[in-house]
């Protein structure tokens, strides 16, 4: 019993030390950004790489020490390093992670399903090992890496830029035939081609330096194939300027397929050799900036800041300096600075991984838009899920999860601070605030009255001219038609006819009484058709009903020209009312109600009207109340492209809201553009952004339909 405490009292024996892996290699990586010296640490098997100091290099040299405590001492005793025994523990500990030991860290073995999950946005598929070829061809190229090659390449890049500029129309044209079949399809071709050139320059410029490329393929991107090349051991090169040209030379081979092909189109004859030039041309530069030059995922342009900024593993190294601010800021966490970088450096690293947390963000929320649309709603739903939570909730997730690790490291004035800032943003966005509702409208006249002939007639006599200022009654046009002239004048000969028989009829000893009555009747019969043909022809004499401005005059008429009733001579505006057609959108109307006060105001104008919600339409508008009010032609509201423009139908849904008031200082001269302000029942800022995710939810998930 007394020996079974004794031995429970003794320390555990220290656990056995790892040996090194014996395949791994150190190869010398030149300086890092604060001068000291770096090495890589490489891992043949997995063609894997890791930059490590000059801490963990003499580490590995006393490796053999077998003891922390003993290899601290000697590589300060060794070095002007003054490491902790902790430090070396670390770095033991890193080495097990990475499965750099022959001891190293049971790897969990993932499941197929889990694979799949992770890796289905991004599969690469080797398919030649080019080695030996690039070899053997490379004496072939080796002139266009020279300086002269260069010289020509960026003089026929502004030659050809300067001609294609001197035949823009030609251009125009040819994108617009891009959109068909035939261009589609002719722009595949251009598009593999010129891809296959752009990893083509990576694998010669690395095989230029002696990097061997291991193989070349397609890696698909959520399905989509792109070409790529392995040029993975690239970092054995000590100097940063090789491992930039080697990142930079597929854009490089771009930028020259791009300039010659541009040149020699504006030289060419007609025909498909000319296509498929221009298709070389502008594909090899615009996919080159839209895609590779990208610094936020690690395409071409993430490789080439990196080299340049002499920074490996930025995308890592920046997260930490993030990371670490978002900590120190919120939180009052202190963590060790991750690098030895001066603060301005440490600064645009900060900003960087902010830039490329925000860029991924909307990517990868892109990417899980066309997946859940690419298949049926209910696997794209569930891979739209996998996919944020996979790339967007977990990171998060982790960071929180750190968080509460250290949680006894938290400063609770500094989270205080924060904690009341977040309440004061709540209070703003979900508190109902603002009852103000701003929209686009057209105002108009109040009073318009459009003048037309009543039947086909003459143009007499034009008594205004347009922008006239007319009175109530002030005759505008006279015009004459001969049928209603001829009618009266027909029906005035009857009357007097049957009056004068009337007259005679009283004579007549036999059936005199019956004749006169008779007579007469007719007489009144034809004296009202009198009155009614005089009164057709004074419909002839156009008048002002209201008093105002003439507009919209037709000049093309003259005295002497025949009008017909469907066409309008002019129009008259006036009075001091007004109306205006208000377009708001459907959250916008839930909060109107008739008879809220609106502010209007036309544009160009200082003076306000003011005037009240008269009707709010229950159904949504199917075509514009004016070609002013669309955008393609110089309107706020977008038109639906897949509709003809013609029909003025929006690419929103839209209702419109009837508006009146009175106040006009003078009457206005045509249908303005304007701006409302009205007054709806109080929301909340946040309100709108709640429904609309809603909504989205129940309509893309099909809850929101009756069954």
């Amino acid at each position: 019993m007394a020996a079974a405490s004794m031995m429970g009292a003794m320390p555990a024996a220290p656990p056995p030390w790892p040996a090194l892996r014996d395949e791994l290699a150190i190869h010398p990586a030149g300086r890092n950004r604060d001068g000291s010296p770096a090495w890589h640490l490489s891992d043949p098997v997995r063609n894997q790489f890791f930059r490590i100091g000059w801490l963990e290099f003499e580490i590995l040299r006393h490796w053999s020490l077998c003891d922390p405590v003993r290899i601290a001492e000697a590589v300060a005793a060794d070095t002007t390093l003054a490491p902790e025994p902790d430090d070396v523990v670390d770095f033991v500990r890193f080495l097990q992670q990475q499965q750099l030991l022959r001891a190293a860290m049971p790897k969990h073995q993932a499941s197929a399903m889990h694979w799949l999950l992770q890796n289905y946005l991004f599969i690469r598929i080797p398919l030649i090992r080019p080695e030996r070829f690039l070899r053997k061809a490379l004496p072939y190229v080796s002139w266009m890496f020279g300086t002269r090659f260069l010289v020509a390449t960026l003089v026929a890049a502004v030659l050809g830029l300067l001609l294609a500029a001197r035949q823009w129309d030609t251009v125009q044209a040819n994108l617009r035939g891009a959109m068909s079949w035939d261009g589609v399809v002719a722009f595949a071709g251009a598009l593999v081609f010129s891809k296959c050139w752009h990893e083509f320059g990576h694998a010669f410029m690395a095989t230029r330096f002696g990097v061997r490329v291991g193989h070349m393929g397609v890696a698909l991107l959520v399905m989509w194939p792109m070409a790529y090349t392995d040029t993975g051991e690239s970092w054995k090169l000590e100097g940063s300027r090789r491992r930039l040209a080697i990142a930079s030379a597929g854009v490089m081979a771009e930028g020259v397929l791009a300039a010659w092909c541009t040149l020699l189109w504006s030289f060419a004859p007609e025909g498909n050799f000319k296509n498929a030039l221009f298709f070389l041309g502008t594909t090899a530069w615009v996919l080159t900036v839209a895609v590779n030059a990208s610094p936020f995922m690690r395409f071409d342009g993430y490789f080439i800041l990196a080299d340049a900024l002499d920074y490996p593993g930025l995308h890592e190294r920046a997260g930490r300096w993030a990371k670490r601010w978002v900590r120190r800021t919120f939180l009052g966490i202190e963590d060790p600075r991750p690098d030895a970088v001066s603060p301005r450096f440490a600064a645009f690293l900060t900003g960087f991984a902010f830039l490329t947390w925000l860029y991924r963000l909307t990517l990868f929320v892109g990417i899980a838009v066309v997946v859940y649309h690419a298949f049926f709603k209910a696997l794209g739903l569930i891979l739209f899920l996998v996919e944020i939570v996979t790339f967007v909730v977990k990171p998060m997730f982790y960071e929180v999860r750190t968080w509460w690790a250290r949680r006894a490291e938290i400063r609770r004035s500094t989270v205080g601070r924060w904690l009341a800032v977040l309440a004061a943003l709540a209070v703003i966005l979900l508190v109902p605030w603002s009852s103000g509702i701003t929209a686009d409208a057209l105002v108009e006249a109040g009073i318009e009255q459009p003048v037309f002939t009543p039947f086909p007639a003459r143009l007499e006599q034009v008594s205004v001219r347009e922008g006239d200022h007319v009175k109530p009654g002030q005759v505008l046009f006279e015009l004459s038609a001969p049928s209603p002239r001829d009618e009266t004048a027909k029906a005035d000969a009857l009357r007097e006819a049957y009056e004068s028989a009337a007259r005679g009829a009283v004579a007549l000893d036999r059936d005199g009484v019956a004749r006169q009555v008779v007579a007469e009747r007719m007489a009144d019969q034809y004296d009202v058709q009198r009155q009614a043909s005089a009164a057709e022809l004074h419909r002839l004499r156009l008048v002002a009903s209201e008093g105002g401005i003439v507009r919209d005059l037709d000049t093309t008429l003259q005295p002497g020209n025949w009008v017909s009733p469907g066409s309008r001579i002019a129009t008259v505006v006036g009075g001091t009312r007004w109306r205006a057609e208000v377009l708001v959108s459907e959250a916008d109307r839930a909060r109107l109600v008739a008879g809220s006060e609106v502010t209007v105001y036309p544009r160009g104008r200082w003076n306000p009207l003011h005037g009240r919600v008269i009707a709010v339409d229950n159904g949504a508008m199917e075509h514009l109340p004016s070609l002013m009010l669309a955008k393609n032609h110089g309107g706020p509201i977008p038109l639906n492209p897949t509709a003809p423009v013609k029909d003025l139908k929006p690419a929103s849904v839209w209702y419109r809201v009837r508006v009146e008031g009175d106040g006009l200082e003078a009457p206005l001269p045509a249908e303005e553009l304007a701006t409302a302000h009205m007054e709806g029942r109080r929301e909340s800022i946040g309100r709108r952004w709640i429904d609309s995710a809603l909504l989205i939810l129940l309509q893309q998930t099909g809850l929101g339909k009756e069954g």
